[in-house]
């Protein structure tokens, strides 16, 4: 079991009412410890592992050769692989349908691509989580560095979609001297044979950093949205099956500076009452949080904070219930002990922000995931923290 340490943001006073009559401001925020010993924290998932209706945690870190999960609401720590090294990022979906999750995991992660084979792995329970789970190999692609679940062609099965990093020919420091590819997989009748690989884009140049399921237009159809050296690129589905094809739209070109300060390191989709918003951190680990607000020519960038020392990634959720999306950043700050941001909305167009400091020198965070951890209706905040080398949950109490 983990110990729980109570902090508190409290309010700072109440912004004007919203155009639905819900009041906004801050919320307070109590603070859980689920891990405290996790060097080099970096990819965080909520999802009910154990399908007893609480969603648990799984944190990862390329500093551990082990993963696993931890149970809801004890904390207690189940060890599902071991012996993978270079553990870089995980994406969860149930594709048999038992009701436990399986996990696509990538390891043997380097940010120099010669040593960075990108192995990627299916990860099925044997029956009982808690025990070791079972691993099948299903590619080998050069920096597999992220994972997301998207259903491409509405059709209510998940498509695997796979974004390296860099391109075979990238490095240092730039990184900017190949394309990179991003691809998916439909998962195959047996899920322990053969995953043909298929091309999204093959375009983008430099750094790919984030792949994000979507729902872009009405219907059951995902799209994908992507951050990097290339901006915010929305990239959408047409067809079914073998007869998918792609279009690739840059949204915006994000920060606009010479590599490796450019682009976008990560991207959300939120809503101002019905009105779509982007939040966005900017450029690749950069120093900003962006706010992007859908206008007649295009997307209006809004920078609204630009004081992190490395920014990784950013998620929303409405914290105070006002109808309006709110927007939290973590801060890896180089490897040096940070603190962790919640910015929210104060006004129906999306330009006003009030922002709070969450957990103060307690949470360098790499990783952030907004879920309902304890069930009360509430969106609470899950983080990962690389220098503070901890997961914690931060429990949404209401207005206070």
């Amino acid at each position: 079991m983990r110990f729980l340490i109570a902090f508190t943001v409290l309010a700072a006073g109440l912004a004007p009412l919203s155009a639905a009559g819900m009041k906004s401001g801050p919320v307070a925020f109590r603070t859980h410890v689920i891990e405290s010993k996790m060097p080099g924290g970096y990819s965080v998932l909520a999802t009910d592992v154990n399908k007893d209706g609480k969603l648990d945690v799984i944190g990862m870190t390329s500093r551990l050769t082990e993963l696993a999960w931890y149970e809801n609401p004890s904390w207690e720590r189940h060890v599902m692989v071991k012996e993978m090294k270079g553990l870089v990022n995980m994406a969860a979906h149930d594709i048999d349908g038992d009701g436990i999750p399986e996990f696509v995991i990538e390891n043997e992660f380097s940010m120099v691509a010669a040593n960075s084979p990108g192995l990627v792995w299916l990860v099925k329970s044997q029956g009982d989580p808690r025990q070791p789970w079972k691993m099948t190999k299903i590619d080998q692609l050069i920096t597999s560095h992220h994972v997301a679940w998207a259903d491409i062609d509405g059709d209510g099965k998940k498509e695997l979609i796979n974004a390296p990093l860099i391109g075979p020919k990238g490095l240092a420091p730039t990184y900017d001297q190949d394309q990179v590819p991003l691809v998916y997989y439909h998962v195959p009748a047996n899920p322990e044979g053969e995953w043909k690989r298929l091309m999204i884009d093959d375009k983008l140049n430099g750094v790919l950093h984030r792949a994000r399921a979507v729902q872009w237009t009405p219907g059951k159809r995902q799209s994908i949205l992507t951050a990097g050296f290339e901006g915010i690129v929305l990239h959408q589905a047409t067809g079914k099956g073998e007869k998918i094809r792609w279009q690739n739209t840059v949204l915006s070109k994000g920060h606009e500076e010479k590599a490796p300060r450019a682009g976008a390191s990560d991207v959300a989709v939120g809503h101002i009452g019905k009105k779509r918003i982007l939040a966005s951190v900017q450029p690749w680990h950069g120093n900003q949080v962006v706010v992007y607000t859908q206008e007649k020519g295009g997307w209006k960038r809004n920078i609204i904070f630009d004081k992190l020392a490395e920014g990784h990634e950013v998620c929303v959720g409405d914290f105070n219930g006002d109808g309006r999306d709110d927007v939290v950043a973590g801060d890896r700050a180089r490897g040096q002990i940070s603190e962790s941001h919640v910015f929210f909305s104060e006004d129906d167009v999306g330009t006003k922000w009030h922002h709070e400091v969450l957990d103060p020198k307690g949470m360098s965070a790499s990783g952030c995931q907004v879920a309902d951890i304890n069930g009360d209706g509430r969106p609470d905040i899950v983080m990962i923290g690389g220098a503070t080398a901890n997961i914690k949950w931060y429990e949404n109490l209401g207005k206070q």
